[in-house]
């Protein structure tokens, strides 16, 4: 009875720590999603903007991805050629607010550096953003990002 008890003790052990670990795993690898996303998702060269939405949108869940591609035509677009203007986002700091195995939410400070023909040089905005993320067929994916 005793060993009995021993056994199947151990095994709920086993069993904690290996979802612990999976969790542990789950919030790593949606922090790093994040930090490489959202330099992509945030900057942009008026030079190479289809190229640059495409790499964005590969980040994206379908649905934000097809919000993304309406935004960046009706909004960056037309700024951004009409300033020629390039934006670099780079992260500064970023941290998980809330993860579990299916969904996760980075809170990331971001730096975003502007160049166009109409600023005599670079202006840099600090900023924060909320990303929320959703495994889905083996992959993290951006599904929303919210300024804050």
């Amino acid at each position: 009875m005793v060993l009995a008890l021993l056994v199947v003790g151990a095994g709920v052990l086993g069993w904690r720590a290996w979802g612990a670990e999976r969790d542990d795993r789950a919030r790593a690898e949606a922090l790093r999603v994040a930090e490489r996303a959202v330099p992509d998702i945030l900057g942009y060269d008026h030079a190479r903007l289809d190229a640059d939405i495409e790499r964005a949108t590969s980040h994206l869940t379908p649905a934000f991805a097809a919000d993304y591609k309406t935004f960046a035509d009706e909004t960056i677009r037309p700024t951004a050629e009409k300033l020629r203007a390039v934006v670099t986002a780079d992260v500064v700091s970023a941290g998980i607010e809330t993860a579990d195995r299916d969904s996760a939410q980075v809170l990331l400070f971001v730096n975003q550096t502007t160049r166009t023909a109409k600023l005599p040089a670079p202006r840099v905005d600090s900023s924060r953003v909320r990303v929320r993320l959703e495994y889905t067929d083996g992959l993290w994916r951006v599904a929303a990002v919210e300024p804050l």
